[in-house]
């Protein structure tokens, strides 16, 4: 009985390692073995990918090899994007007995965002623009590619081979929360709060001056303070919620509340108590890379219990530099592969994943989870009303679905207030994750 896979590389390198550990591992599971001798593969009575430049045997599946796999090093890449089964594909075959094209270095290319090494324009924020990607300049940013590519591929696989045990992938939802600003008005201090009222006088903006001063006599809640309607909506649906919380010194871009507010520290083990929290690194945190331990120690010590999930503050990511200073810093999983100004898939993939490291060749201990869906894209990128959110992300939650993908969304407690430029908002997000469990 054909239960195992053994794959063939004429001389296997770290790259064949990684790119075989995260489809038929981490997608996928699949008992397999790789192999660079030959003998071996031609008598063997398992399940046989001949994954090399030529066909070698008659009972085995072949997959061309266009080389990039077994290359060091980054090199400038003339790409092709053609349709293979009605979807877009590259690297595609020049022998007919082989699958219709390399699948392993394509997913490689993409996964191991190959093309974030290569020269490119980067945003005003310092990062990797969406428009630069060949996901973007192909149309197909909002498909999990890779992983209709590899269920494809598992299909013809199966279909050859239908005693090879394989271990598909289930559906899966994760809603993450960012707490960029945990309060409108609570806990600001002295000096923000005047600075505060003194900007609403010369606008006149005396209703938000009234609320102020109602949140502070304790008259009604602060408008950020939407975490009673987020631990409902997450028990009324069973979520699987993840938390990201800004510990940064104020700056700039970093307007939280010190982390030694007593309103803070009583928010954060309040959240910890009904799900997973992970630090948000502040943008600050990337100019002074000393800052990152600094934030990470501050929750610990908050919610008494280790930190080993992140998200960066603006998606602020550069390869690999942000994850070796996250892997220093005792962070093993990350939550910004995605793009702030784009829906999709930054790294063609719906699933979890381990890091490969192309200035060293090799893999790292970091598992990312890349992201789809976000609220701040839905409403300032895409300009999109209340009422049409639904009908531009049902595509991008049908096409992980259809995959057995896992879908992350990225939302913020603001969003949820129903007050200032998210005044209308506070119904979109159950109706996605009313969508989303349909």
């Amino acid at each position: 009985m054909q239960s195992k896979l053994l794959i063939y590389c004429p001389k296997l390198t770290p790259r064949h390692q990684y790119i075989f550990k995260v489809l038929f591992n981490e997608l996928y599971v699949i008992d397999y073995l790789l192999t660079d001798d030959e003998d071996v593969f031609l008598n063997s009575q398992d399940v046989k990918i001949n994954y090399s430049k030529k066909s070698i045997c008659t009972n085995e599946f072949f997959v061309e090899s266009n080389g990039l796999l077994s290359e060091k090093g980054i090199n400038e890449l003339d790409i092709q994007v053609q349709f293979v089964n009605d979807e877009p594909a590259f690297f595609t075959t020049t022998n007919e007995s082989a699958y219709h094209f390399d699948i392993f270095a394509a997913s490689f290319y993409l996964i191991s965002r190959y093309e974030e090494y290569l020269p490119h324009l980067k945003d005003k924020y310092n990062r990797y623009k969406a428009e630069e990607s060949l996901a973007y300049k192909h149309g197909f940013l909002q498909k999990p590619i890779v992983n209709i590519w590899l269920k494809q591929f598992i299909g013809q696989l199966q279909s050859q081979f239908p005693n090879l045990i394989i271990q598909s992938p289930k559906f899966k939802y994760i809603s993450t929360i960012d707490i960029d600003n945990a309060y409108l008005y609570k806990g600001k201090g002295f000096v923000r709060s005047v600075a505060f009222l003194l900007k609403a006088l010369v606008v006149f903006d005396f209703e938000a001056i009234k609320m102020a001063f109602q949140v502070t006599l304790k008259k009604r809640k602060d408008p950020f303070d939407t975490y009673s309607l987020q631990f409902n909506l997450q028990k009324k649906y069973n979520l699987d919620v993840r938390y990201f919380i800004l510990m940064g010194d104020y700056g700039m871009n970093d307007k939280s509340i010190s982390h030694n507010n007593s309103n803070l520290q009583v928010l954060i083990k309040r959240l910890a108590d009904l799900a997973p929290v992970g630090i948000h690194p502040s943008f600050g945190s990337n100019i002074n890379e000393k800052k990152l331990t600094v934030e990470v120690k501050r929750l610990e010590d908050i919610q008494k219990r280790e930190v080993k999930f992140s998200r960066q503050h603006f998606l602020q990511l550069s390869l690999p530099k942000t994850y070796k200073r996250l892997i220093e810093a005792g962070i093993t999983n990350d939550f910004t592969m995605g793009y702030a100004s784009h829906l999709g898939f930054r790294a063609g993939i719906a699933s979890p994943f381990t890091f490969y490291n192309l200035d060293m060749e090799q893999i790292f201990p970091m598992m990312i989870h890349p992201f789809a869906i976000i609220d701040d894209t839905l409403k300032f990128n895409m300009n999109l009303d209340t009422d049409e959110v639904i009908e531009k992300i049902n595509g991008i939650i049908e096409g992980v679905k259809q995959v057995n993908g896992t879908l992350i969304t990225i939302w913020h407690n603001d969003t949820l207030s129903d007050e200032g430029v998210w005044k209308g908002w506070r119904n979109v997000y159950e109706d996605m994750v009313k969508l989303i469990n349909t």
